[in-house]
């Protein structure tokens, strides 16, 4: 029997608490504490510690490895250490595992990020051989390390409107951070037809801006957009004195012909 046919494990849940921890660590000191990890399954589970790079992709998913070669200069997974590497967790329980940042003395000013992942691994019980797809699940907390006293510099970069290929649309701006601490944006798009009327109201999603780089933020829209003018404004909060605002005037065409 292929494995279409065999039934998948379910019902596997970590839970992971502080999910996101910012600490200030001088050069060549090193920091101490602990994540409360948690199994939420009905059976016991063995759970395998990683040390993770990350960043937010184009589509504001986080994504996790061993190793990203563009957040080289950003990472503090090498600082990481993390006890035990390895446990066992019984069925609604939860243990407290220790983590242990040491920032190397040369460390330049600046924010570094890292995560602190926890995976579940296959069972070893010989009472109950495995049978069917197993499902790994991840927990990561995002660490931040702050050496020195950096800053963020928001800019807001570029205002568009798109057609997906379901015929939906979404509102995208693009954020630049050319300083070397993240921020978080709180704010909205609005979309406002020639006529100045409010076509839509679309939240931003809170979500970072890691240094040195530029996100974008895609929000799908609820309304289908017929050819005309319309303007995109855009106001955010980015925990300066004052908000981050931009508009631009955009033009949607008429689709063009199928060719058959």
């Amino acid at each position: 029997m292929g494995l279409a046919g065999l039934p998948a494990q379910a019902d596997l849940g970590l839970a992971l608490a502080p999910m996101r921890v910012e600490v200030r660590i001088a050069p060549g000191g090193q920091y101490t504490d602990s994540l409360r990890l948690s199994n939420e399954g009905p059976e016991p589970a063995r759970i395998r510690a990683e040390m993770l790079d990350w960043y937010m992709d184009d589509t504001m998913t986080p994504q996790f490895n061993d190793y990203y070669e563009q957040e080289r200069d950003f990472s503090c997974r090498d600082w990481l250490q993390i006890n035990p590497r390895e446990l066992d967790l019984p069925e609604n329980g939860s243990f407290r595992v220790r983590y242990t940042l040491r920032v190397p003395l040369e460390t330049p000013e600046g924010e570094y990020h890292c995560g602190a992942g926890f995976v579940t691994l296959p069972s070893i019980n010989p009472e109950k051989p495995a049978m069917g797809m197993r499902i790994a699940v991840r927990a990561v907390a995002a660490l931040y390390v702050i050496v020195g006293n950096p800053a963020s510099r928001p800019a807001l970069r570029e205002l568009s409107l798109r057609v997906l290929p379901d015929g939906s649309w979404e509102a995208v701006a693009w954020l630049e951070n050319q300083g070397l601490r993240h921020f978080r944006v709180q704010g909205f798009l609005e979309i406002y037809n020639e006529q100045q009327q409010l076509v839509e109201r679309l939240e931003y999603p809170l979500i970072p801006v890691l240094p040195k780089r530029v996100q974008s933020f895609p929000v799908r829209m609820k309304t289908t957009l017929a050819p005309g003018i319309y303007i995109l404004r855009s106001q955010v909060d980015v925990g300066l004195p004052e908000l981050l605002a931009g508009s631009t005037r955009l033009v949607v065409e008429e689709p063009s012909p199928t060719k058959q």
